[in-house]
């Protein structure tokens, strides 16, 4: 193999495994940095939580300890609003691993046998989470089956997953590879190839390789800054300043906001009844918390726990103000 093909192969492994959004497997799969699980043709975003140990750490499916884990679907489709749905984990006995499918699923003779929890079905308007304490490690497949309720109809979700799991250090082996293009290279010159012209396509594609490499920690940096730290909304009698008490900004994360609220002349309103809510216009859905004033601080401030956008994107936050007789909304407008 010529200089030029050891170049090309580990280039493609090293900056395949940065850039796939097949992170996923079985029915989850990674979209706009959030994970999203297909029942059926309808989809939700799919998180899991283990709050006693890892906070507000989100997982798409594999999750390091062997804890309290809390499953949440969001739905992006209002079909499955009205279905029931319900939500099994079993043992992963059928020798796929994380290969296992819904015809997998089907050949178990027994499936309660082999089930660690279940939700019977139940209907959701929103979100439908579930809580289950795992006592040991292992390999397990969560199934989700919703019901339509006029046709009798399923709808499956099938996702493997593992439970104890340590997680691949995707950045170490991309290093790793780069030092292995790195000796290639090398080698190929001691072995005398001067002259041969692969040699100087050879050298061009590491020096993209070297620079993709510095310029790849930059660009990841890049998708966590904020666009607007700081936002400004006017309303038809109040004005409102909103700056984030998380820097950067990022998506999944919890957090607050302190709001300034000031009349048109650029007086302070006090006491003032806040709400706050807001969604993603585009996308049709709302936020995944509910938002709260939880303090007044003095001089139009207010501060507003429970901040969080799920997503990256375009975001609408609405202000309510009442005060006194004067009742104003207000549109702050993030861009993430």
């Amino acid at each position: 193999m010529t200089s030029l093909n050891y170049i090309r192969v580990c280039f493609v492994c090293a900056f395949g495994l940065f850039g796939s959004n097949a992170f996923g497997h079985g029915g989850v799969y990674l979209e706009e940095d959030m994970c999203v699980i297909k029942i059926g043709f309808y989809e939700a975003h799919f998180t899991i939580f283990q709050p006693g140990t890892r906070g507000h750490e989100q997982y798409c499916e594999d999750v390091p300890d062997v804890t309290e884990s809390v499953f949440v679907l969001e739905y992006l489709h209002n079909g499955l609003e009205s279905m029931p749905v319900d939500f099994r984990i079993v043992q992963n006995t059928t020798k796929m691993g994380l290969f296992a499918s819904w015809e997998d699923i089907e050949r178990i003779d027994n499936l309660d046998a082999i089930t660690v929890f279940y939700q019977p079905a139940q209907r959701e308007p929103d979100v439908y989470a579930v809580i289950h304490t795992f006592t040991d490690p292992g390999q397990f497949i969560g199934i989700v089956t919703g019901t339509h309720p006029e046709t009798d109809a399923l709808y499956t979700a099938v996702f493997p997953f593992e439970v104890g799991f340590a997680g691949i250090n995707y950045l170490a082996i991309g290093a790793g590879l780069v030092f292995i293009t790195l000796a290639l290279w090398i080698s190929t010159l001691l072995r005398g190839m001067w002259r041969n012209r692969a040699l100087a396509h050879s050298a061009s594609m590491f020096g993209l390789l070297i620079a993709l490499l510095f310029s790849w920690p930059a660009t990841a940096i890049s998708q966590d800054s904020p666009r607007n730290p700081e936002t400004t909304g006017e309303g038809a009698y109040y004005q409102v300043t909103a700056t984030s008490q998380l820097s950067p900004l990022r998506i999944n994360q919890m957090h607050a906001w302190t709001l300034v609220v000031t009349d048109k002349q650029g007086r302070t309103v006090n006491d003032a009844a806040i709400t706050v809510d807001g969604g993603m216009p585009l996308h049709n859905h709302g936020l995944a918390t509910a938002p709260q004033v939880t303090q007044t601080l003095g001089d139009g401030g207010y501060l507003v726990e429970g901040m969080k956008f799920h997503m990256r994107g375009y975001w609408e936050i609405n202000v309510t103000i009442r005060d006194d007789d004067t009742t104003d909304i207000v549109t702050l407008k993030i861009d993430l």
